[in-house]
């Protein structure tokens, strides 16, 4: 193998290391906008279902995880909650 091939597999491994961390950060944001609501929830309401803990596992966009987080702290009830989840995960 050439130095120029060499040099283009190390560039191709710290180009997929750098993708990899801003995959992980991504993952990691969602994680936590996930765990923030699920805790609003639960301060607020008690022990939420796992059917509700389940369809927001599975939210990954987060323009749409920061309106649940403000609709978690400000919803009269979790059943309200539910609702709004409910159109929200069409």
């Amino acid at each position: 193998m050439s130095n120029m091939e060499l040099r283009g597999i190390e560039r191709g491994k710290e180009i997929g290391k750098e993708i990899g961390k801003e995959i992980g950060k991504e993952i990691g944001a969602l994680e936590k906008s996930r765990d923030d609501i699920k805790t609003v929830l639960t301060v607020r309401f008690g022990q939420i279902s796992s059917e509700i803990e389940e369809i927001i596992g599975k939210m990954t966009n987060p323009t749409i995880l920061e309106e649940l987080l403000k609709l978690a702290a400000t919803a009269n009830s979790l059943a309200e909650f539910k609702q709004s989840l409910a159109k929200i995960n069409i």
